[in-house]
């Protein structure tokens, strides 16, 4: 391996990202579902398919492990700015109308991952050779069933003209507070599935009690009185390396460190991090996008891919309009929020490369998973222009207007 083969290979990386998040965006997709899918195209799927394997010979075992640590560079960046943009206030002032919405989104979808995992259990309980137990693996697929993106759904919920409105806003709340829900939900199964022992686990969890007490009663108030800009990232890498070193994962420790920055986001500081966001984190979408070995599947997998869309979709709309209709949102506007809801792209790329890092799923599964993440975030923007057209009105008045309510 030399400098100039790692050079290249960043250079094809960072213009495939380009071309194929432009082409998505052009047709009224997020960026990083084309980034994905450039990814997708480079790997085994397209290019790796091709006589000769030219995908190896461009992207070589050691090339790929120095664009993996590029790539975990910019998760750590990504889910730091992700925290930090995370506003919890919004959870204080719609918290019960977001509450109701968000535990019954994840409630539903939740119970129908690990009736899923009963059934893919099996076909998947060893990975690089060790044996999986059931219950981290259920619990990661309910996290996985669970989840929505919302900086993806901000970007649709702006595209569409309801940021500015009370339902976008509830939207993006209760989706702040299933991400939560969810990654608290990976953290379990990691360190029930890291544990060798019981004092293993007890060690992990009160390891990682004390680093959240540690940032909310020191690095917080820390962070208040930093007037050094420079040294945001370096607490935010400590922050993850923190939780890495605790055996979880680094994005708990960097979104746990964003999470605690001082709200609003100062723009100076905030406009730091574009940059190095911009470059580093489509290296890290594109390298998962590589890891989707579609040919790789089996004949059954097929069908179970059909069960896992149809459980993700299902669950998600079913809990989020059952919570929307009880916390009294109208009936077409629950149904927004339940196609809204549905929306997983980016974050719940992250969580299955996480699964797939520690162990907790395998090849196939992450190509099933993955191929479920690009296809309900593809199908959220035209499920909602769908929707709003086959009302006799519009969805929500103006900005600011409430939702009708009956």
């Amino acid at each position: 391996m030399t400098t100039g083969q790692i050079l290249l290979d960043v250079a094809v990386v960072l213009a495939a990202a380009w071309v194929g998040g432009t082409a998505f965006e052009r047709i009224g997709q997020p960026r990083v579902i084309g980034e994905i899918v450039a990814g997708i195209a480079l790997g085994p799927t397209l290019l790796g398919a091709l006589p000769g394997d030219p995908s190896t010979d461009l992207f070589a075992p050691d090339a790929r492990n120095v664009l993996l640590l590029i790539g975990q560079l910019g998760l750590a960046t990504f889910m730091f700015t992700v925290g930090w943009d995370l506003d919890l206030g919004n959870v204080r002032r719609q918290e019960r109308a977001a509450a109701i919405v968000s535990v019954a989104s994840i409630a539903v979808p939740f119970a129908l991952g690990v009736a899923l995992a009963a059934y893919l259990h099996p076909d998947h309980d060893i990975v690089d050779g060790r044996y999986v137990p059931f219950g981290p693996f259920a619990l990661f697929l309910g996290a996985a069933l669970s989840l929505t993106a919302f900086p993806v759904l901000a970007r649709i919920l702006r595209e569409t003209r309801l940021a500015g409105t009370p339902l976008g806003a509830l939207v993006l709340t209760a989706a702040s507070i299933d991400d939560v829900i969810g990654w608290s939900l990976l953290a379990v199964a990691l360190v029930v599935l890291e544990a060798g022992s019981a004092w293993d686990y007890v060690r992990m969890v009160l390891e990682l009690a004390a680093f959240v007490v540690a940032v909310v009663f020191v690095v917080r108030p820390l962070l208040l009185r930093l007037r050094r800009q420079e040294l945001i990232l370096p607490v935010a890498l400590l922050g993850a390396y923190a939780t890495d070193a605790i055996g979880i994962h680094a994005v708990f420790g960097a979104f746990l460190i964003g999470a605690a920055m001082p709200r609003p986001p100062d723009a100076a500081a905030r406009d730091r991090f574009v940059p190095v966001v911009a470059v580093l984190t489509p290296v890290y979408f594109v390298m998962s996008g590589m890891a989707v070995d579609i040919p790789g599947l089996r004949a059954g997998d097929f069908g179970a891919l059909v069960l896992i869309v149809a459980a993700a979709c299902a669950g998600k709309f079913v809990g989020a309009y059952s919570g929307a209709r009880l916390a009294r949102i109208g009936a077409r506007e629950a149904a927004a929020v339940g196609v809204l809801m549905n929306t997983r792209g980016l974050i719940e790329i992250v969580l299955l490369t996480v699964g797939h890092e520690q162990g907790l799923i395998d090849d196939r599964l992450f190509t099933l998973f993955a191929l479920m993440a690009i296809l309900t975030t593809v199908f959220t923007a035209p499920a909602l222009a769908a929707l709003r057209r086959s009302g006799r009105r519009a969805l929500v008045g103006r900005a600011g207007s409430a939702p009708a309510r009956r």
